[in-house]
């Protein structure tokens, strides 16, 4: 097997697996249980005729979800590690929604942690692509 390899015996794949499956996990719910999955995000459903808005957001995460496990699939690396690291900005933006608009702030901290997270995977398929590079040369 090669150093360009990236599959299920690297560990990157099975973080990237982790958001993947969360994000389609959040995606069905939000479309399921919209007023639970609004509550989980941070921010309570006021108006149940807003549901329309969650579906948005569901929309959102079930296609990330879905883009991610296509790439993951296709043993896309260099794809992801650009996805990883531009991602980082919606969570921040939604732990800036709950911070600014929800009673209880705590919610935010998933979001914060879901960022940070994205940084250290993005940084890790970074370096394993750099890696690779050198190994190839």
């Amino acid at each position: 097997m090669s150093k360009s390899y990236w599959g299920p015996k690297s560990v990157t794949f099975w973080l990237v697996g982790v958001v993947t499956l969360l994000m389609l996990y959040l995606g069905v719910s939000g479309f399921i249980q919209p007023e639970a999955a609004i509550r989980g995000f941070g921010i309570p459903l006021h108006d149940t005729a807003d549901r329309y808005l969650v579906h948005i957001k569901a929309d959102r995460d079930l296609f990330i979800g879905i883009f991610l496990l296509v790439l993951m699939v296709l043993r896309m690396r260099k794809a992801l590690l650009v996805l990883m690291l531009t991602s980082i900005l919606m969570p921040i933006v939604d732990a800036i929604l709950v911070l600014t608009n929800a009673v209880d702030k705590t919610p935010s901290w998933i979001h914060i942690i879901t960022a940070v997270y994205l940084l250290v995977v993005g940084w890790m398929l970074y370096r394993e692509e750099q890696r690779a590079k050198t190994a190839n040369k």
